[in-house]
């Protein structure tokens, strides 16, 4: 897969790299390389912007004060830079060189927390999971493994700040053949050291990494977690408390085969997930106990894909993003969608040939609206309603 090629490439051009306890920080005047808008537009109402930070690229998105954002997984795969509303680099630093970040989160005193892959030499995999912490002023104030895994190239690894203080980690693993799949969850405390850990063996057939299967996590309101994942050819929802011990799984024979993308948790204790199923997309909307209030598809004959999901707080739309071959049945490219909470289609924009076709991350922004991250060659969209006469 395109994913997996690309992070074994960037595991040979990382071989350089050493350590993980150093930051190296690069203030923007010594990078000096503008960000390209690709597009600035008016489309129904709202602007959508595209941009490409030369030399970046990103596994996830964090909206700052302002306009701007910080990537975690730029510069170097294990770097972190803060992008302005242009587009440009603020400042970046390299607190994992040699690994790869995966998701971070932001810190009360202007810092960020970071988590992803390094070489851990105890570990089945040869990887093993690395928790960060940068202050406002960019220095790494924590510096720690949480443990060995198996094999997890192409898995996604997502941090979430729990209300009760500290944080909730998700992510998969299993056996190089993709035998003994796994469902990991694990509490950290404020520091990133680990508090609890629980592991859910999967159904032979699910593991998770490839392109089109890829899970989440999400936090309903009291701070139960809710994951993604898979059952074989079917969907799984697995709800833990906040200190990681089991209160439903749930596996979704009644949608019909279908590979997890992503989850999101409504503010009423509604369970959005978005889905792949033979070359459409699904959205699914699950009450608090698990079970199917309704799914709906979007554009089914373009044949789309769609990746991510986000809750607007501010307007109880769902944003979405991924890929389509468009009306003209061509190439892939960028999809980005806006659905109120019966499903409804209240906004849509499909890209030009040549954006991004393979999703990350989907931000609500506060205020209104959502940033989209495209992998490889780091793009991501920004997307407000109502910015346009």
């Amino acid at each position: 897969m395109a994913h997996h090629d690309k992070l074994l490439s960037s595991l040979i051009a990382l071989a350089t790299f050493s350590g993980c306890g150093e930051v190296i920080v690069v203030p923007a005047e010594a990078e000096s390389v503008p960000a390209e808008a690709e597009s600035d537009a008016c489309f129904d109402g709202a602007s959508v912007s595209l941009f490409t930070p030369s030399g970046l690229d990103a596994n996830w998105l964090l909206p700052v004060e302002g306009e701007g954002f910080i990537a975690i997984g730029a510069p170097d795969n294990g770097g972190v830079a803060e992008l302005d509303d242009a587009g440009d680099v603020v400042w970046s630093a390299v607190p994992l060189a040699g690994g790869f970040l995966r998701t971070g989160a932001r810190t009360s005193d202007g810092g960020v927390v970071v988590v992803g892959q390094t070489h851990d030499p105890s570990s089945p995999s040869g990887e093993g999971l690395w928790f960060g912490r940068l202050d406002g002023a960019r220095e790494l104030r924590a510096d720690h493994a949480l443990g060995p895994t198996h094999y997890m190239v192409g898995v996604d690894i997502e941090l979430l700040p729990h209300p009760d203080g500290g944080y909730v980690l998700s992510t998969h693993d299993s056996r190089l053949d993709g035998a003994e799949p796994r469902l990991v969850l694990l509490r950290l405390d404020g520091d990133g050291q680990l508090v609890h850990r629980r592991v859910t063996p999967l159904a032979p057939g699910s593991e998770v990494g490839q392109s089109w299967s890829r899970g989440g996590v999400a936090l309903l309101p009291g701070g139960d977690v809710v994951q993604l994942s898979a059952h074989g050819a079917y969907l799984r929802v697995v709800r833990s408390t906040g200190q990681t011990e089991p209160v439903f799984d749930r596996v979704l024979e009644e949608v019909g085969e279908a590979w997890p993308q992503d989850i999101a948790a409504l503010p009423d204790g509604r369970i959005a997930v978005v889905a792949l199923s033979h070359q459409q997309s699904r959205l699914i909307l699950l009450d608090a106990g698990g079970s199917v209030l309704w799914q709906k598809t979007y554009e089914p004959e373009l044949d789309t894909a769609l990746n991510a999901l986000a809750h607007d707080p501010s307007t109880g739309l769902l944003h979405l993003a991924g890929a389509t071959r468009g009306t003209d049945g061509g190439a892939q490219r960028m999809w980005l969608l806006s659905v109120d909470t019966d499903g409804a289609l209240r906004w849509e924009y499909e890209g030009e040939v040549g954006t991004p076709s393979e999703i990350n991350t989907v931000a609500a922004l506060p205020g209104g609206g959502f940033a989209a991250a495209g992998f490889g060659d780091f793009s991501y969209a920004v997307v407000r309603p109502d910015a346009c006469p």
